[in-house]
């Protein structure tokens, strides 16, 4: 008797933590790549810089178009250039975002981002893109969440000097 209960407990718990990793596995994440249909850039075309086979998209990072990565010198004053990402299908309600940093042409040691949110709230914040070679960097890692996240802007007005400040794919999961 011993035996079956002991089976029966372990087939329990095998299905509870099988039925938990399998809700944990459908979180939505939408990724918003450079140049997609929720992506707008902003300024002078003559400022904006593409090449091709690098970023998120670029290095065979998931199956996204386009395969190239954006960026533009940084400054202090006109012209801006600035790139939106727009949350249009992606998840609602309370979700993380990740911003991709591609690892070239992404040297500023403060890209400056805004994070709109809950229907009108801001969180201004920077990305030190020269710490990293093609990775996701969380917004907040102290407190990731965000409620209703809308849309990302990056532009290229830091300044903090002269360097390349890379535009890649952003990324809101709920």
């Amino acid at each position: 008797m011993k035996k079956i209960s002991r089976l029966f407990f372990g087939l329990l718990m095998a299905l509870a933590v099988f039925s938990t990793g399998a809700q944990a596995a459908h979180a939505a994440v939408s990724i918003y790549a450079n140049n997609g249909s929720y992506y707008t850039a902003y300024g002078p075309s003559q400022y904006w810089y593409n090449v091709d086979n690098e970023g998120y998209c670029g290095n065979g990072g998931g199956n996204c178009s386009p395969n190239n990565m954006k960026y533009t010198w940084s400054g202090c004053g006109d012209p801006v250039n600035y790139a939106v990402w727009t949350n249009g299908a992606g998840p609602n309600g309370w979700a993380t975002h990740d911003a991709y940093i591609p690892g070239t042409n992404a040297t500023n040691p403060g890209a400056p981002y805004l994070l709109g949110y809950n229907s009108g709230s801001q969180y201004h914040f920077t990305i030190n893109q020269n710490s990293y070679y093609d990775a996701w960097v969380r917004t907040d890692p102290s407190d990731p969440w965000w409620y209703n996240i809308g849309n990302v802007w990056l532009d290229d007005n830091p300044c903090n000097g002269t360097s390349k400040i890379g535009f890649d794919e952003q990324k809101v999961a709920d």
